[in-house]
This record gives structure tokens, C-alpha cells and sequence, in this order.
């Protein structure tokens, strides 16, 4: 296996892409530096002698993005490396660089033919993520949804969506996916939803099915995966809004940030939010407060509850508090003449 836990593939790679999210989020306040220095040290890495240095070498490239394009040819060369857990990390890097990691394309073409299965999926993954830039490994893709393994699948089934090889009949066997009886199958298809971002709105009657699932893990997915769809999930909202009552703060802190990104559209669910704002975790009142802010004027409604969220014992949320009050109040005042 390519991680050494009993976790799989999906929930590894779910939280690699919520960490990625919280750089762009309400509590993220520190300041930006040019990482270049740092590409450059952790592409000599990749060659270090020690497997756990070049593995984690391969996860920080993986980390910075797409600054890290000058360590795309590095990374190509760690596919081939003779331990399991470099290549699906290396391979995992290569995708979250994205379509600056296109000359990659016909390694990781060839690393769906690991003998690993997680390495496969990793690799599937990361051409999800290069998109259309990888159209050349659409055959090699095509024919790992003919394999056994569901999972694997599932990741091709995403990635030929991705790369523009016919999306809708991918996007319809992941949406089917999502009520699989292997949780490690619905958990696969919600990650891989999310990757697709707007391109899954087709997906969103299943996805909110889904948000009902006896596993709080792949709630968070489905919940994740409806907020990359975007304004496009608005009919989620409803939804969306019952889920801030999930017995997982995690759950309710993902609905709140699905609700922030559908935008004005989740107007209906400024009472909900309010009442999130007395929520007794941290990370569910932050959402709530972003979430008002994206709504905007429609939220005016919120302004008072957000004032007393000017006194939260959480810096964060404070912060958040202010600048959700003038996202509403800019947006309701007159317009000059």
C-alpha cells in the first residue's frame, strides 16, 4: 500500500486537499513568501539516500503547488523510484502542481500500470488534476475503468472526465458510485466529485442524497465535493443547512464552507448559519461567519449576531467577524449617483 495505515487513498488525499483550502481561508492571515528557495532544496531532496526525506521532500513540493513547476522533471524521475511510498507521493506532487506538470503526462500514464494499486490511483489523480492537458493518457485511463478494482475506477472515471473524454457518462457512473456499499468506493467517488469541481453538477441530486450517510468521513467529502461544485450546488442549499446540525463538528464546519462557496444563492440558509454562530467549536463558528460574508447583503439579517462574534475568545473568528460585517454592508450600501 502506498500509506502505511489503514486509511485509503480518498481520505488521504481529502485531507491534503482541505489543507490546501484552509491557505485561502478565514484563518489564514499570514504573509506569503516566494518559494523558489524552498523548490529548489526539496527538488536535491528527491535524491536523498533516505526513502522517509525523498518521500517527504516529494509531499512538501506537493504542498507549495504550483510554484513548484521547475520540480516537475525531478518528480517525473521519482516515479521510478523503487519505493512505494516516493512514487505515490511524487505522483500526488505532480497533480497538485497541475497543468504545469504536463510533461509528466506520459510518466504518470505509466505509473497506471503500477504494481501498487494506491500508486495507480494516485497516478489517476494526478491527471484529473493536470485536466486537459493530459488528454494523451486518455486510452491508458480508459482502460483501468475496465479493471476490478471499483476504487480504481472511480479515479479513472474522474480523470477521463477531467482530460474532456466524454464527462457526462464518467460523471454519471461516479454519481452511481456515491451509493456504492463499499464506504471506501462512495468515499472515492465524493473526493473524485470534488476534483471536478463545477464539472460535477450533474452530480448534485446524488451528492445530496449522499449528505445522509452513516459514515461523518465521507459526509465531509460529499460536503467538500458540493462545495467545489460551486453556485452550481444551489439546490443543496436546503440541505446544506440541516447539515449544521451534523453530531460531527467536522461535518457542520464542511457543510458551512459548501454554503460559503454556493455564495448569495445560500440566502435561504442565513437563519442556520446564525444559530452555527453559537456552535461550541471554533473551526463550525469561523465557517459560519465566512459563509454569512459570502452570502453578502442577503445576510443583513446576520449583521447583529456577527457583531457579537467581534467578542469571540478566538482571534481568527474575530477577524473573520469584521470582515464578513463589510463583505453585507458594503454590498447593501447605496450606490453613488
Amino acid at each position: 500500500m502506498m500509506c502505511r495505515t489503514v486509511r485509503p487513498l480518498w481520505v488521504i488525499a481529502l485531507g491534503g486537499a482541505l489543507a490546501a483550502g484552509l491557505a485561502s481561508s478565514p484563518r489564514a492571515w499570514g504573509q506569503e513568501k516566494d518559494p523558489a528557495e524552498a523548490v529548489k532544496a526539496l527538488t536535491e531532496a528527491l535524491k536523498d539516500q533516505d526513502k522517509d526525506v525523498r518521500k517527504t521532500a516529494a509531499q512538501s513540493l506537493g504542498r507549495i503547488g504550483k510554484d513548484a513547476k521547475p520540480a516537475v522533471p525531478a518528480l517525473a524521475d521519482a516515479l521510478k523510484d523503487q519505493e512505494v511510498d516516493v512514487r505515490g507521493a511524487a505522483a500526488l506532487a505532480l497533480g497538485r502542481i497541475g497543468p504545469g506538470a504536463k510533461a509528466a503526462v506520459p510518466a504518470l500514464a505509466g505509473l497506471l500500470k503500477d504494481p501498487d494499486k494506491d500508486v495507480r490511483g494516485a497516478a489517476a489523480l494526478a491527471l484529473a488534476r493536470i485536466g486537459k492537458e493530459a488528454r494523451a493518457a486518455a486510452p491508458a485511463l480508459t482502460e483501468l475503468t475496465r479493471g476490478e478494482d471499483k476504487q480504481l475506477r472511480v479515479y479513472a472515471h474522474c480523470a477521463l472526465a477531467a482530460v474532456g473524454d466524454r464527462p457526462d457518462s464518467h460523471i454519471d457512473a461516479l454519481a452511481e458510485a456515491l451509493s456504492d456499499k463499499n464506504i471506501e468506493v462512495r468515499g472515492a467517488a465524493a473526493f473524485a466529485l470534488g476534483e471536478l469541481g463545477p464539472l460535477g453538477k450533474a452530480a448534485v441530486p446524488a451528492l445530496i442524497t449522499a449528505l445522509k450517510d452513516g459514515d461523518a468521513e465521507f459526509r465531509v467529502a460529499v460536503a467538500r465535493a458540493l462545495a467545489e461544485v460551486g453556485p452550481e450546488a444551489r439546490a443543496a442549499v436546503r440541505p446544506l443547512a440541516a447539515a449544521l446540525k451534523d453530531d460531527e463538528a467536522r461535518v457542520r464546519a464542511a457543510a458551512a464552507l459548501a454554503l460559503a462557496e454556493i455564495g448569495p444563492d445560500a440566502r435561504d440558509a442565513v437563519p442556520a448559519l446564525i444559530a452555527a454562530l453559537a456552535d461550541k467549536e471554533v473551526d463550525v463558528r469561523g465557517a459560519a461567519v465566512y459563509a454569512l460574508g459570502e452570502i453578502g447583503p442577503d445576510a443583513r439579517a446576520a449583521v447583529p449576531a456577527l457583531g457579537r462574534m467581534l467578542k469571540d475568545e478566538d482571534a481568527d473568528v474575530r477577524k473573520a467577524a469584521a470582515l464578513a460585517i463589510g463583505k453585507i454592508q458594503e454590498g447593501d450600501s447605496p450606490q453613488p449617483r
